[in-house]
């Protein structure tokens, strides 16, 4: 079963990253859809026998991707994480190991069980936003939501969603694989430093930015928004990255000879407060505080574990230099803040927030940052209060977020997240499919307040601790895990983590018990899944309750010259949802193409799944139906199907439209 289970959760992965890759690139070009297949290829084969010089290559271009993106003049999206995520994906699945799970038995069942639940549910997901009809994919003037999100980036942002939460559970799988047995000073090397160095290139550009051209490898809304992005291309995931390398740099700083240490030290932090500064991201700022408290907390401890009985405290000339550098941090900080382009979190409103000091009270503090957000964490609480126990799906909150806010808000939100990673994935997966990553929180939270073994370095268990915790609690506050290379980020230090922590366990298979327990949960979600993709959140059903117009295979109305109601050509098969206006549909459709007389086409016609024609139609002749909706419905849905199209140019026309059925503007009586 772990190589079953391990081969259905790779299995889905692919089919989500290649299936995010196909959608990608309607944003970019085919070029990058080679580069990353051959990439994922190239590593596969490379990563069996130099799995260290690949993971060093590929890393190095995590943080650094997205400028390079900009830089070449292309359109940058969190969607083309994918060109360095697959090549890194062969990596994972490269080697013996990387077919079997290789995680410690106290995380397996929350995290295969995860894996499991989105690898089932995903695709489920993805055929709903299609309607179950893949055909439509490409399809122009649908629209899954009242904001005009069509089913190409409906589909897109669930397998999105799909891989940032597969692959970095394969990923910290791996690593356990790679360097559980005491390897740590070959993952530092291989891993942390190739990303260290990044992390360090992305907050000196945002530094670049910020005081010299806003303009600078910044794409999208950050110059307007005054908020530097650094290489990453977006300035929340810039401070969310700064924020979680903060303390690492004097980890990493404290292995160098004296007197560096200090130095880099220093020169780490300042880095870090001035990526989060630039990136004006609050809940970074929120991080940052936490892990710079947790780093001064543990080196105190250390400092007393390593001074004399009677020196518990440092001396005024060791704690000198760094109260200088913390000034001088202090310093440059207020400088960056004052004299550069970017918007400090005073400017974006944080101190109305502030206990005794902000406007806003207390009570309202909390209810406005932890519960309502904007209307967007009451939209996700309607959400689950109506999808308890399969939720939305995953990749959906995007999608469904603003026709849930007019109900439940009574006004309109732009697509983004619940503002809390925890309500977030409640909303998304439900109870059932949360089960794991809640059992997996309460398994990984007791790990970090356990004793480490007697052997590891408490104060580098300490720092991660701090910085991990840092990050569970901004996770409250937002969304830093919705980017894929923070998640990624986030992983990896987790493993460090537990591999500085030292606890070591036996492997133990599972019961049969488990297993069964394992699968009837994947199973019972994976069901509850499809029945709601089956009914309420099916796109036509969703336009029905929430008032927007739902169509595919229609084109626009072509208005007649003669005053007369006008025409839609279309596709082989269509859709429309209507609203009822009268009494009867007058339904009329015919056909045009030139050669039909000799060889008739045949159409079908159903209203609300009752067939109402099924018969060959000649250029001469027309359909005129007259359609009652069904009782006490508001909505009546007519679809077509002609068995071929034409195309004008065929028979010397200038029109290159390829043509199907003619159907007059819809008429009621």
């Amino acid at each position: 079963m772990n190589r079953f289970t391990k081969g259905v959760v790779i299995a889905s992965t692919l089919i989500a990253a290649f299936t995010q890759l196909y959608l990608a690139t309607r944003l970019t070009d085919l070029e990058l859809m080679a580069l990353a297949a051959a990439g994922f290829a190239v590593a596969i084969v490379a990563g069996i026998s130099r799995p260290g010089l690949v993971t060093t290559l590929l890393l190095s271009v995590v943080y650094v991707a997205p400028a390079i993106h900009v830089a070449l003049g292309r359109f940058e999206s969190a969607s083309l994480e994918i060109a360095w995520a697959l090549p890194l994906l062969g990596l994972i699945l490269s080697g013996r190991d990387g077919w079997r799970w290789n995680i410690p038995p106290r995380f397996r069942w929350p995290l295969v069980a995860w894996a499991l639940v989105i690898s089932a549910s995903w695709p489920i997901v993805i055929l709903r936003e299609l309607d179950f009809r893949i055909w439509i994919l490409p399809l122009p003037g649908a629209a899954n939501t009242s904001v005009g999100i069509t089913p190409w980036e409906a589909s897109h942002s669930v397998a999105y969603w799909a891989v940032v939460n597969l692959f970095g559970l394969l990923w910290f799988d791996r690593l356990f694989g790679w360097y559980s047995d005491g390897r740590l000073a070959a993952f530092r090397a291989r891993a942390i430093y190739p990303l260290a160095l990044g992390a360090i290139v992305a907050c000196f550009t945002s530094f670049y930015q910020g005081a010299i051209d806003i303009q600078f490898l910044n794409p999208h809304q950050w110059p307007h928004m005054r908020r530097a992005a650094g290489t990453l291309g977006d300035a929340n995931t810039l401070g969310a990255i700064a924020a979680l390398w903060t303390p690492v740099f004097v980890l990493l700083a404290r292995r160098l000879p004296q007197p560096w240490p200090a130095i880099a030290g220093i020169t780490g932090v300042s880095l870090g407060a001035l990526g989060v500064a630039m990136s004006g991201s609050r809940s970074a700022l929120i991080g940052f505080v936490l892990g710079i408290g947790a780093l001064a907390f543990e080196s105190l401890l250390a400092w007393r574990r390593s001074a004399e009985p009677s020196r518990a405290w440092p001396s005024m000339k060791q704690v000198l230099p760094i109260v200088a550098g913390l000034v001088a941090l202090v310093v440059v900080g207020w400088l960056a803040a004052t004299g550069s382009a970017v918007t400090s979190v005073v400017g974006r409103g944080v101190l109305r927030y502030m206990p005794f000091f902000g406007e806003v009270g207390i009570r309202q503090t909390l209810f406005e940052i932890f519960w309502e957000r904007y209307g967007y964490g009451t939209s996700a609480v309607q959400m689950i209060k109506e999808y308890p126990w399969s939720g939305t799906g995953i990749g959906s909150f995007h999608t469904l977020v603003n026709d849930f806010s007019v109900i439940t808000n009574g006004w309109y939100l732009v697509p983004d997240n619940a503002q809390s990673w925890y309500r977030h994935m409640l909303a998304e997966l439900g109870v059932l499919g949360s089960l794991p990553w809640i059992a997996w929180c309460a398994v990984f939270v007791s790990v970090l307040v356990s004793r480490p073994a007697a052997s590891a370095d408490r104060f580098a268990v300490g720092v991660l601790r701090g910085t991990l915790v840092a990050f569970g609690v901004i996770s409250m506050l937002g969304m830093p895990g919705q980017s894929m290379p923070v998640a990624f980020t986030f992983w990896t230090l987790a493993f460090w983590f537990m591999a500085e922590h030292g606890t070591r366990e036996v492997q133990k298979p599972w019961s049969r018990a488990v297993w069964s327990a394992t699968f009837a949960l994947v199973i019972a979600h994976a069901g509850l899944t499809y029945a709601e993709a089956r009914g309420d959140l099916l796109p036509r059903n969703r336009s029905m309750r929430f008032g927007w117009q739902y169509q595919y295979g229609l084109s626009d109305l072509e208005p007649s010259a003669d005053g007369t109601p006008g025409r839609r050509w279309t596709e082989l098969n269509s859709l429309a949802v209507l609203p009822v206006k009268g009494q009867v549909l007058k339904f009329v459709g015919w056909i045009d193409h030139p050669d039909a007389d000799e060889r008739p086409v045949h159409v079908r016609i159903w209203a609300d799944s009752r067939l109402v024609w099924d018969d060959d139609l000649k250029r001469s002749a027309a359909i005129f139906l007259d359609i009652a909706p069904t009782a006490g419905k508001k909505h009546l849905i007519i679809e077509t199907e002609i068995s071929r199209m034409w195309r004008p140019t065929d028979f010397g026309r200038r029109d290159r439209r390829l043509l199907g059925l003619s159907v007059r503007d819809w008429t009621w009586e």
